[in-house]
């Protein structure tokens, strides 16, 4: 084996004017454009995945308890001190919200629109809202003066055509009567995520609990935020739906909750997420047959221009395999420098593009206005190694031509 790699050592890959030989560059290059289109296209696919998961979350919970209904028309109201002795069995690092969601009819002098406003317990973290904020500041909603403010996205401002600071008049159904109330427009926020953005205005929960003549511990839902992946989140969601059950069946409670993650709330946008992978492996696949052709084509005119050698080697006794293992090992030298030059290239266009984001994207056909990028250290390690293994072994095959090399025939071949 140590022979093998000394004889493939002891090759050049340059001509003998000492400049690399133009099949070795242009099967350089080849590989390096294959390497940088597969850590790009794994990026992108992680970044976008990872950016639209967060903005579903950030509008839908991870989980959410509330009360089963056979009757649509009637939402039924959760009551938090109920489930609290369930809710223990979370990690520590999962947060607890009550929240109310109430359909409502939004009116200005020159428009109108329906949406729904979702009013958060005051201990919420407005984090995901404050980060897509483009205009004003999250109220101190722990503040009585701001018991009336919201938050609406920059689309309902536009079909409204309010701005900042200016009011709305809103009339929030209920049964078959309605209550009015004005409402001052305290931020706007874009997460371009359109489905959510053109439906969701941000309150705090008192107001929706005062509308509705209840009391703060009561709301239409709990919402559950802070867990990690989503395994975490379905084993979560597994052990409240066995604690919710076993209280109701052991009689500690009359009702029958329910509990959603946020796969199944968000079903579609989960599907059309995972549709990315199959992208990614067709590119993948594409690519690695790419370079393992590009391979072995450099493989062939290695062994053309070493027909010579082979025979001398094989008439001082040197065996098949000592020799195609040595040519395979001087092929892997070429991919070793097309890995090196496509991850130094693939690794500084993604990190480029996460601090700037200066490849744009239309925001309502993919709800980003940039291409998202994730680098992961992990998938990076895995791909090279991926790529090395699938060579060395394509490799082996095409490598058996040395074997029909007579020595008698090439020693002067020219």
């Amino acid at each position: 084996m140590s022979l093998a790699i000394f004889i493939a050592n002891r090759l050049s890959l340059r001509s003998p004017s000492g400049k690399m030989q133009s099949g070795i560059v242009i099967a350089v290059s080849g590989i390096a454009l294959s390497v940088v289109v597969m850590l790009i296209s794994i990026a992108v696919m992680m970044g976008f995945k990872e950016e639209i998961r967060q903005k579903i979350m950030g509008f839908d919970a991870q989980l959410s308890i509330s009360v089963y209904s056979p009757d649509d028309s009637k939402v039924p109201l959760v009551d938090i001190n109920d489930v609290r002795p369930v809710l223990e069995m979370l990690p520590e690092k999962a947060t607890t919200v009550l929240a109310i969601r109430q359909p409502v009819i939004l009116k200005t002098p020159a428009d109108f629109t329906g949406a729904i406003v979702k009013g958060i317990s005051r201990d919420y973290d407005w984090e995901f809202i404050r980060q897509n904020l483009i205009e004003g500041e999250i109220p101190d909603f722990k503040a009585d003066s701001t018991l009336y403010h919201v938050i609406i996205s920059r689309n309902l401002a536009r079909d409204l055509s309010v701005g900042l600071g200016e009011k709305i008049d809103a009339f929030f159904l209920g049964g078959d009567s309605y209550r009015t109330r004005r409402l001052k427009v305290a931020a706007i926020y874009d997460t371009h995520f359109s489905e959510y953005d053109d439906n969701y205005i941000f309150s705090t929960l008192p107001m929706l609990s005062a509308l509705a003549g209840v009391g703060e511990n009561l709301g239409t839902q709990i919402e559950i935020y802070g867990l990690g992946s989503d395994k975490e989140i379905a084993e979560c969601a597994e052990q409240l739906s066995a604690g919710l059950l076993e209280k109701l069946y052991t009689g500690r409670t009359p009702t029958f909750y329910t509990v959603t993650d946020v796969h199944t709330s968000a079903a579609l946008y989960f599907n059309w997420l995972a549709l990315l992978d199959t992208n990614v492996i067709v590119i993948l696949t594409l690519m690695s047959l790419l370079t393992c052709l590009t391979l072995v084509s450099s493989l062939y005119i290695l062994i053309l221009r070493r027909v010579n050698m082979i025979g001398i080697l094989k008439a001082l006794g040197a065996p098949d395999s000592l020799i195609r293992r040595s040519f395979v090992y001087l092929t892997m030298r070429i991919l070793v420098a097309g890995l090196v030059i496509g991850n130094l290239i693939g690794v500084c266009v993604i990190l480029v593009q996460d601090a700037t984001g200066v490849i744009p994207l239309n925001p309502e056909a993919y709800y980003l206005d940039h291409v998202p990028m994730l680098l992961s250290v992990p998938a990076l390690i895995v791909l090279n190694l991926s790529v090395i293994v699938v060579a060395a072994l394509v490799l082996i095959l095409p490598s058996a031509i040395i074997t029909t090399i007579p020595p008698s025939k090439v020693i002067k071949y020219d």
